[in-house]
């Protein structure tokens, strides 16, 4: 199982085209965390509680100057709208946007199914997929409108996102390549 500094060392191997930002400065507290459990009776493995003790919650973008952002409407291959990723989470922050706060991303999970996967936690932009967990499961939805469309992820919180990372930075390279020509 990968750790959180293995995590961050492959963020830092991202170049400069990249954008990351997040709650690192005022990441939650394990108050929040029992809080939120408690409200919502999910429960988080010990690596998702260290994620949201350490960063909070992350955005992974390639920068909007590099990955032109779709506009609405735009016909194009779905994996152009995958120019980033979303860690939602907990954080003492106020200036954290609701829209990355564990609160807003259930009450969303909610509006689709009455009973969710887990916890949404993350989402690759252009809505290609999300990422709950509940009880130590990390599961993938596809379809947020089918039950059945979803996959357990083998690995800790960690594994998950420097795979997310390594996804994206492929898809990266796929994007400036075919620019290019």
């Amino acid at each position: 199982m990968a750790t959180k500094e293995e995590f961050w060392d492959r963020k830092k191997k991202l170049n400069d085209d990249f954008f990351v930002m997040g709650s690192l400065a005022n990441p939650a507290t394990e108050e929040q965390i029992t809080q939120y459990e408690e409200s919502t009776g999910f429960i988080f493995s010990e690596d998702i509680k260290d994620f949201l003790t350490t960063f909070g919650s992350l955005i992974f973008e390639v920068k909007e100057e590099i990955w032109a952002r779709p506009q609405e409407f735009d016909v194009i291959p779905a994996w152009k709208f995958g120019y980033g990723f979303f860690v939602y989470g907990l954080s003492q922050d106020a200036e954290m946007p609701s829209w990355m706060g564990f609160e807003e991303k259930h009450d969303e999970a909610l509006e689709y199914r009455e009973k969710p996967l887990g916890q949404l936690f993350f989402k690759r932009s252009g809505n290609l997929y999300r990422a709950y967990t509940d009880n130590g499961i990390i599961k993938v939805e596809y379809d947020k409108y089918d039950e059945e469309d979803y996959e357990v992820f083998e690995g800790n919180i960690y594994d998950f996102l420097i795979k997310e990372i390594d996804k994206l930075e492929e898809d990266y390279k796929e994007y400036i390549n075919e620019e290019k020509s």
